[in-house]
């Protein structure tokens, strides 16, 4: 049974909380910064890759900045905090309730985002990948065996979280139709405990966005 205390949002209830989280996703306007635009071009009306989350990047344009960070020193919150900021909550007590023990300081969100065979070595440990959406295909390949192909594990995060270290494991997604999302939960920020705002206290697992 869900705890109460994050009732909230969702039901504790897998493909209910999909289709809520769906509902939230779509709601939002994704577009792709630089980095994810080298590494897929996707036109802005189809889609894109974002954080929501915190970045050593504090600036928007040469003349403008990023709104600093309330949890990080020296670093700003990107553009998605600042235009839903009630998605931190959102994002909190979905993680609180299918990966409650996992820790995480960034959630990267996809929206029809076909990301090529990489992998994320400014990551710290495992992700926790979730997908939502009307689409057919579009699974997560991760190769396990570095050139023995046959290491290559295909997941299906629409069913359930999937986890796995994508510092050290080649990883993309396979071709699909309709329209898929999905949320990468992870932790990028090495040694954040020193680097929290002084009187900053977090109270959840999750520990994100306090």
């Amino acid at each position: 049974m869900m705890n109460e205390f994050w009732s909230n949002y969702f039901t504790g209830e897998w493909e209910i909380d999909n289709k809520i989280m769906e509902s939230y996703l779509s709601d939002m306007v994704i577009v792709s910064g630089t980095a994810r635009n080298k590494m897929a071009k996707v036109k802005k009306s189809i889609g894109g890759s974002a954080l929501y989350g915190h970045t050593w990047k504090t600036y928007l344009s040469p003349t403008k900045n990023k709104t600093p960070s309330t949890v990080f020193k020296n670093m700003a919150q990107s553009k998605l905090v600042d235009d839903h900021p009630e998605m931190a909550e959102i994002f909190k007590e979905f993680a609180s309730i299918y990966f409650p023990d996992f820790f995480y300081t960034q959630v990267t969100i996809n929206k029809n985002f076909p990301a090529p065979a990489h992998t994320d070595s400014s990551n710290t440990g495992v992700s926790y990948l979730c997908c939502f959406g009307d689409y057919e295909g579009g699974l997560t390949a991760v190769d396990y065996g570095g050139r023995d192909k046959a290491r290559v594990v295909k997941e299906n995060g629409r069913k359930a979280p999937v986890t796995f270290d994508g510092s050290k494991f080649c990883h993309w997604v396979e071709p699909w139709t309709g329209n898929r999302y999905s949320l990468v939960f992870y932790n990028n920020i090495k040694n954040w405990e020193s680097k929290l705002i002084e009187g900053q206290t977090w109270i959840a697992s999750n520990h994100v966005f306090e």
